[in-house]
């Protein structure tokens, strides 16, 4: 009878020590399937965030491409000249008209005036235009009557270009003299001219 009881007691104590080590590998086994499950989030941010940074690069790069675009559109709209170009913008101002000389011809009485022009614009001409109107006056008088215009149109050939500083010319106005019961004589007569359109080269 002894020995079956010492026999049983080996049992009991060989047991515990069994499940131990059991428990011991399965805690293993669960540390080691958590760190591989860590360890396996870590690419999926890494890739995300590459993502985002791909697509901020591919973003930058299309706005620096738009910019370039624009800045080389703006450039040849700048460097190529229209074909006309109106008052306002062609940068071309009458700074001062003199009456030279009035001519009665019985029928026809012709004005003549010399005008002064400056290109204070960016645009080199070939030709110009303008339109000047006479009015009959008196000396030290402000009241004034249209009597007549001319279109003028002035042509630059090459080499002699209208490209800056001014330029003078003359034009004549001629109208029938019963328009006008003025004097023939410069002091009763006035001439505004401007700019109708220019043609740049």
């Amino acid at each position: 009878m002894t020995p079956s009881l010492r026999r049983r007691r080996l049992l009991a104590a060989a047991v515990p020590g069994l499940l131990a080590g059991c428990l011991v590998e399965s805690s293993e086994d669960a540390g080691g399937a958590g760190d591989e499950a860590e360890g396996a989030e870590t690419p999926v941010g890494a890739a995300a965030s590459g993502s985002e940074g791909d697509a901020e690069s591919g973003t930058a790069s299309d706005s620096s491409t738009e910019n370039e675009e624009s800045a080389a559109e703006e450039s040849a709209a700048e460097e190529t000249p229209p074909e006309e170009v109106g008052p306002d913008g062609s940068g071309l101002v009458v700074t001062n008209v003199d009456v030279l000389s009035v001519i009665d011809g019985g029928y026809e009485t012709t004005v003549r005036a010399r005008l002064t022009v400056e290109n204070a614009g960016r645009f080199t001409y070939g030709t110009v235009r303008f339109r000047a109107d006479a009015y009959a006056t008196r000396p030290n008088s402000r009241e004034r009557e249209a009597v007549g215009y001319a279109d003028s149109r002035v042509r630059y050939l090459s080499g002699n270009r209208f490209a800056d500083g001014t330029r003078r010319f003359t034009v004549d106005i001629s109208f029938p003299s019963r328009e006008s019961r003025a004097r023939p004589d410069p002091d009763w007569y006035e001439v505004d001219a401007a700019v109708r359109y220019a043609e740049p080269v």
